[in-house]
Order: structure tokens, then sequence, then C-alpha cells
């Protein structure tokens, strides 16, 4: 009977009378679906279509075969019909955490949970589908449950909300490629920087609502149960430092002076707590960093609930409308508020990880323990999140005749490889190198511990450490190179997970590794700037987003913008001798010195305007050592602002064009090694 249920909805939603269903409960206001063309099945002739990647091909679903360095999908090859009631199948969809980011395809979040079923309801009683994958959105889960009813799932377990912050409103910015948008934008801007916010705020709640309807629509009609888990996030070690934007008057370069002090404050609580709350009657308390540095703050003074709520206001101010620097998908607390409401409306059994990752803790901040990033679970924490949802997943099923503790299920150890486990580690350093901008303190310490555990676990991944090396090094794409070869031949293969295709030098990285050899005996050789190249940024995603992207309608820049008082580069040198730099740059609003340091030691300064200015600088070979050496180059404060800060910001947007919320404190052309 179930069957057939499963068959008439399948066969109701690909036909013109499925979708004018649709249409009418859209009209009547039962079904909200903002974005209908992803959402709404299109009219098609009887017979199986696609569950995702997966094609139909005659009474089965097939995969196509992953590239080199992976894809962003589950692995399971082959996706069939039931033929018979059991087992049970239980299909789980999400983002990337969902799908084992950094593990996958070696160890999944499905294939722990279908292992915790089985060994509590019977080996031959449950099965679990993986369909999730990285970079989800709402539309396309959306479709990707309607067409999972091809296959007859008995359960759904929906792991999602991280990408809620970043993908699921990119037309609410500044940058947005239709002219609509932007003239949109620049409307709700007319209220200040909290108007787009609540634009966003709203239109997110639109798309959730409408595709948890679908959802709810689709599995109340053939009675399976559906479980929501509630993600948690890193908030002790995964900072979003952003800069602030246009404020009226002097009220940037005050508040980046406030950003100043608290830094070289040395961690005194006190003083931290002032320069943040200035910080926040200037900023309005729409900006990350003020939040850190506040959080950070409270837990030294050991108020451990106003560090937890400054935190999760840290996350909470980092929206993609808003956006200077890219940010990471976290569940934000509206997310997580929206996930609850939803799943009590409709019925859904709804999982928390933040109150389950406490409890096992036994800490009020989440971090490296169960993250390997930013939302990225750890062995452990996906076995403790898995141990949850198994719990509510057997009582749902009635093949239990008691409740199930979810502690009950980690007292075992799942079979993972070492070369697994240390890959992923490793991983794990290669993102935080990328993504993490820290306010304070600075990030070697995160990254030196994922490559001592690395190495503690396989000390043979030093070979993969030296290949990144060398494919970070050559002036070619990565892909171009014979280390990239020789580790796609390796146990500890890096694949597009791992962050390895991203041609950055990655100077913080590369220090790491070199640091955790080094302390066992083992020499790591790193490269110098060649005579006549241009310097590679230090934080290669310190700077206006849409400018680390390809965004559509926007062109690729041919300089290095910075939305942040300081830049800084990477010069590595052997330390023997002098160097000399070439600088080509401006400062778009304004005028005044930028001033050049290596390593902290000041090595001069050089006049510039809103024309391109070329300068030279000689560091002297004391300022250096062997290696990687930070230049950084501190650009005058912007001129005071007269009236409305986004007046010219309006003005672009009102034409159509993309505009910055934040001022552009510096323009480099080219910062070039001469000789000393």
């Amino acid at each position: 009977m179930k069957r057939e249920i499963y068959e008439r909805l399948a066969e109701l939603l690909a036909t013109p009378d499925g979708l004018r269903t649709f249409r009418l409960l859209q009209s009547a206001g039962l079904l909200s679906l903002p974005q209908s063309p992803p959402l709404t099945p299109s009219p098609r002739e009887k017979g199986p279509e696609p569950i995702s990647i997966w094609e139909p091909q005659g009474d089965v679903w097939v995969r196509p075969d992953p590239l080199p360095l992976g894809d962003h999908y589950a692995s399971r090859k082959i996706l069939s019909k039931k033929e018979a009631e059991l087992p049970l199948r239980v299909v789980l969809f999400g983002e990337s955490v969902a799908a084992g980011y950094l593990y996958a395809p070696h160890i999944t979040p499905a294939q722990v949970l279908e292992e915790y079923l089985r060994a509590a309801g019977g080996e031959d009683n449950f099965e679990v589908i993986d369909l999730s994958r990285t970079n989800e959105t709402l539309p396309s889960l959306a479709a990707t449950v309607r067409a999972s009813l091809q296959i007859q799932p008995d359960m759904l377990v929906l792991f999602v909300g991280n990408n809620w912050n970043l993908l699921e409103t990119p037309e609410i910015s500044p940058y947005a490629p239709a002219v609509q948008a932007r003239q949109r934008y620049a409307q709700a801007l007319r209220e200040g920087i909290a108007g787009p916010i609540r634009l966003a705020e709203e239109e997110l709640r639109k798309v959730a609502e409408g595709t948890f309807e679908l959802i709810a629509l689709i599995a109340g009609t053939v009675k399976i149960p559906v479980i929501v888990v509630i993600p948690e996030v890193n908030l002790a070690d995964w900072e979003t430092r952003q800069p602030v934007v246009r404020l009226p008057g002097d009220g940037v370069a005050r508040w980046h002076a406030l950003y100043r002090e608290a830094v070289e404050g040395k961690w005194e609580a006190q003083a931290m707590i002032r320069a943040a709350k200035a910080m926040q009657k200037l900023d309005g308390g729409t900006c990350p960093t003020t939040w850190r540095l506040l959080g950070m703050a409270r837990w030294g003074l050991g108020d451990r609930q106003g560090a937890l709520e400054a935190f999760q206001a840290e996350i909470d101010s980092a929206r993609y409308a808003t956006l200077g620097f890219l940010s990471a998908p976290q569940a934000t607390t509206q997310a997580r508020e929206l996930l609850r409401k939803l799943s009590s409306k409709h019925g859904f059994v709804s999982v928390d990880l933040r109150e389950i990752f406490a409890s096992w803790t036994e800490h009020p901040l989440p971090g490296r323990r169960l993250f390997l990033d930013y939302c990225h679970l750890t062995l452990e924490g996906i076995q403790v999140a898995m141990a949850a949802v198994a719990t509510e997943a057997l009582w749902l099923s009635g093949m239990t005749e008691e409740d199930e503790d979810w502690r009950s299920f980690l007292h075992g150890e799942l079979s993972l490889s070492d070369e697994v486990e240390a890959t992923a580690l490793l991983g794990a350093a290669i993102h935080s190198a990328h993504r993490l901008l820290t306010t304070l303190r600075p990030k070697q310490e995160i990254l030196e511990g994922w490559c001592e555990e690395a190495l503690d676990l396989c000390p043979e991944i030093e070979q993969a450490m030296l290949d990144l090396l060398e494919a970070r090094s050559a002036p070619v794409p990565a892909v171009l190179t014979a280390a990239q070869q020789r580790n796609l031949a390796s146990p500890y293969r890096l694949l597009l997970q791992h962050g390895w295709r991203w041609d950055y030098l990655d100077a913080d990285l590369l220090q790491a590794m070199a640091a955790a050899l080094e302390r066992r005996g083992r020499p790591f050789p790193l490269p110098t700037t060649p005579k006549g190249a241009d310097l590679e940024p230090w934080e290669p995603l310190e700077r206006f987003f849409p400018e680390v992207m390809d965004l559509e309608d926007l062109p690729r820049r041919g300089t290095w913008r910075s939305p942040w008082p300081v830049s800084s580069f990477c010069l590595v040198t052997d330390g023997t001798e002098d160097v000399g730099l070439e600088l080509t740059a401006r400062v778009p609003e304004g005028q005044g010195e930028v001033q050049a340091a290596v390593n902290g030691i000041d090595v001069g300064t050089l006049p510039v305007g809103e024309r391109w200015t070329k300068g030279t600088l000689r560091v002297p070979a004391s300022a250096l050592r062997a290696g990687p050496n930070r230049l950084t180059l501190r650009w005058p404060d912007p001129p005071p602002v007269e009236g409305d800060p986004f007046r010219t910001v309006l003005e672009r947007l009102d034409l159509g064009l993309e505009a910055d919320l934040h001022p552009v404190f510096g323009e480099v052309f080219s910062l070039v090694r001469t000789p000393g």
C-alpha cells in the first residue's frame, strides 16, 4: 500500500495537474513558494526523473563518476526502488556538514547513522541513503526531497541551516547581478544599514517556510516522519573579523582606532570591554568584529553566559547582505529559530545539537573537540550528532520497545584508518588558513595544532605537506604540478573539500607545517620570492568578497583593494641580504602616507593620493628572517564624511551599478621585489 502511495504522489507531482495543484495552494496562501521554478515540478512525460545528480537508467538511478578532485555529492553509485517493507529506508538530506565534509567518502554521518540504527534495531531492519551535498540550498533541497519519493523513503532526516546566512539571499547585496536587485537594495538601505538586514531576514523566512511547507505536504501525503537536525557551530575557536561599513563623520577612523586600542591592550579585559562598547555605539552592533572582542573580554572575566551571547551575536551579524570579507557558513540564531518553529508547526521531530553538544562536553562553548573549522564536525562530533538522531529514528520506527539513551551508542569506536583521520586534520589546517580571520590572537596556534595532530597519527603525511608546499610555490596552477599528481595517488589524497585546488600561497599554513616538522627534526624547504615577482597577499580573503569570487556581471579587478586599514603581503627570503620593493598604489578616498613595516619593524613611508603613485623601499637584512616575512602596509584614515555616508552608494545602486558598503582604504596595482 505504501508503495502505491509513493508512486501516486510521484506521478501527481510530475504532471500538469500536479503543477496546477501547487499553483492553487500558492494562490490560497497555503504553500508559500517564493522561488517557484526550482521548487515546483515541471510537466514531463510519465517516467522516472533524476534524483539530484543520479540519472535514471532503467529501474535504477546511476551517479556520474566524480572528477579526480572529487565533487560535492555522496559517493553511492546506484539508487534503486525498495523491494520489500524492510529494511526501513532513512534518507538523509543536508549541506556539507551532513555530507561529512573533510572525511567523505571514507566516513559520513549517513554511514554512522546506519551503523547505530542497525546495531540497536537489527542488521536487516535499517538502511540510510545519503542525498546530502555541499552548498545545498533550500530550493534544491525541496526538489531533491520531492524526487526522492521515487525510491520510497520511510523516514526523512534534514540536516540544514548552516548555509542560510550566505547562500539563501544572494540577491540582497550591493553586488547582486540584477539591476532591479541593486535598486531594491538601495531602497532598503535608505533606512540605514538595518534596512538590508531586515530585508534579508524576511526573504529567508519566506523561502524557509515555503520549503518546509512543501516537505510537510510530501511527508504528510505518504505518511512518513521527518527529523530535523538543528546545527551548532564552532563558537570557541572560529572568529569572524569583518570591516565596519561606512559611518558618518570620522566614525570609521574612530572605530578602527578603538580596535587598535583593544588589540594593543594585551588582553586587558576591562579595556577591551570599554573599547568594544564604544565601537558598538558607532556600528550599531552590526559588525561581527566588535562582538568577538566583547565575547573574549567577557570570557576573560569569567562571564561565560555573557561570552556565549556575544559569540552568538558575532555569528548573527555576519550576513551576506552586509559582508565585507568572505565569511563562513554558520547557522545563525534566525536559522536555528526558524528550524525549531517550522519543525513544531509541521509535527517534525527536532534534534538540537546545541543542547546535545553542551551535554556531552559539559562546556558552554563548542570548539575544536567537535569542529574541524567553522561548522564541519570532527569524528567525535559526527558520532555524537548521529547518536542523537539515531535515538529519535528508532523511537519513530517502533523497532525498539523502550527509549534509547543517545549516549549508549558512543561506547564503541568506529573503524577509521589513521590515514583518513590525518588527511581530515590537514584539511582542517588548510581550511582555517584560507577562511579564518582572527581579531586578537594569531591563528598559528590552531593551524599548528591540526598539523601536529595529523603528524602524530601518521608521520608519513609529511609527504602530503611537501606536495602542498610544492604546488603552492609553483608559478602555475596547482592542477598542472607534479605534486598534485603524486598526491592523487597517495593515501593522503587532498580533494576539493580539503581546499587543495585554491592557488593561494598560504603563508600561515606553510609556517605551521614548517614548525610542526622542524619540531620533529624534519627540515621544511620554504621557497623565496623571485626578484621581479609580485608579492602575494598574506591573507588571500582579506579583501572585498566579490573580488575573491567570480560573480556574475562583475569583471575581475586587476588591483588589490583593502576595506581594512592594514594590508599584509608575504615576502619569502633567505634573510641574508637587503631586499628592495617597488609599490604602485593609491588611496581612492583621500591622501596621506602609507606606512610599511616588515615583521613589525618600520621600513619607511610613501606618499599616496587618489592618483597612482610609484615608490620604492629598501628592507634591510636585519629586519628579515629566513622564510615568510610579513610586509604590512598601513593606509591613511579615510577623510570624514559629510551627510549620509551611503550617499554615493545609493547613487550607484539607483543606476543599477554595484557599490561598496565599506570604505576603500587603499588600492595596490603592484608590489614587486627588486634588487636590494
